[in-house]
């Protein structure tokens, strides 16, 4: 932003409710939020909230897909990533091929992966359902929750807060007869005036079995904030961000993708990891903080593979069954919820 964008948004920060809406008397002048449904392509039908507010940060909720977000720009400049899928509705079959059905709906910035599974297809024992027909559960790729629809609770512009803050609220729900009933509760907000989407999260089994629970984040960068440029930061281990910035981003035909998993190295509560892109704008930084409690492992996936080039953040809790290591596993009883936060600041490089 120049410097006289940055006075005009100081100023706007300023005034008084009733003397900005003077000079935009719905507010629309500096922020809007607006339920929309697509109306052609292959995502045709769903429902999105789109998003803008006056720091120049746009983002779309897809209602339809898990109430994610499906896509991210700042100043006009996409940070997020989409694939040649268009997000698309109904979804495919998640249980198809073999269980990669997932790679057909795969789209969006933040594609949220679980509620009781994540990684690779299998089979899992499902004998703490005790049903007679129902001895196994397959588990697709990276679960359920991303192509199940939500119930939108409400949004809107809260403009009396002492930030004025735009917020979406819905609820998508994971269920089986004789299976998980897993509740989600999201709530999206960001500051008309800030810089920080932030998600926040509650898990319920609202079943009266225990039930596995997992959930990673794949938070989703795409071109041009990812590109040869892209640099990572932050709260992991020094080495492997060296290796990061020296390695070879540009996209090739014959790319294999892969996940690395890499621990944070933290003793705060909150971590940070935050990309950056010096190229653009004289600097573009996009960093994402969570829970390390509640979110306690962490990766980074790499396709720079021609016509998917992608880049991932992994915030994630995993599920291991009894017996196997266990890393901030967690199994939810009858009623137990579990909560989650995940920040992403998209700005100015310092």
């Amino acid at each position: 932003m120049t410097g006289g964008a940055e006075r005009d948004l100081r100023a706007a920060r300023a005034l008084p409710p009733a003397e900005l809406r003077q000079r935009t008397v719905d507010g629309r002048g500096v922020a809007d939020i607006r339920l929309l449904q697509m109306e052609d392509g292959p995502g045709r039908g769903q429902r999105l909230l789109v998003v803008r507010n006056a720091s120049g940060i746009g983002f779309e909720v897809a209602l339809d897909r898990g109430f994610d977000v499906a896509s991210a720009t700042w100043r006009g400049i996409n940070i997020g990533w989409n694939s040649a899928n268009g997000l698309p509705w109904p979804p495919n079959s998640i249980d198809a091929e073999d269980g990669v059905g997932f790679y057909r709906n795969f789209d969006g910035f933040i594609v949220t992966c679980g509620l009781d599974h994540i990684g690779g297809a299998k089979r899992s024992d499902a004998g703490h359902f005790i049903h007679k027909h129902r001895k196994a559960v397959f588990n697709p790729l990276h679960g359920r929750i991303s192509s199940q629809r939500a119930t939108l609770s409400g949004y809107g512009i809260d403009w009396s807060a002492s930030e004025p803050v735009i917020w979406a609220e819905g609820v998508v729900r994971q269920s089986s007869v004789f299976g998980e009933n897993l509740l989600l509760r999201r709530r999206v907000e960001i500051d008309v005036f800030g810089n920080a989407i932030r998600l926040n999260d509650v898990v319920e089994n609202q079943g009266f079995r225990p039930t596995p629970h997992a959930i990673l984040y794949h938070v989703n960068f795409g071109y041009p904030f990812l590109d040869e440029s892209t640099q990572l930061a932050g709260d992991l281990n020094r080495d492997v961000v060296s290796a990061f910035n020296g390695e070879d981003k540009r996209p090739r035909a014959d790319f294999v993708d892969y996940f690395q998993e890499t621990p944070v190295v933290c003793d705060l509560p909150e971590a940070s990891v935050e990309l950056r892109n010096s190229a653009l704008l004289g600097g573009v930084r996009a960093r994402l903080s969570f829970s390390r409690e509640a979110l306690p492992s962490f990766g980074i996936w790499r396709t720079y593979q021609s016509g998917v080039y992608a880049l991932a953040l992994e915030p994630t809790r995993r599920f291991e069954p009894e017996g196997k290591s266990e890393n901030g596993s967690l199994t939810l009883g009858a009623g137990d919820t579990a909560e989650y936060w995940m920040t992403i600041d998209l700005g100015s490089m310092p």
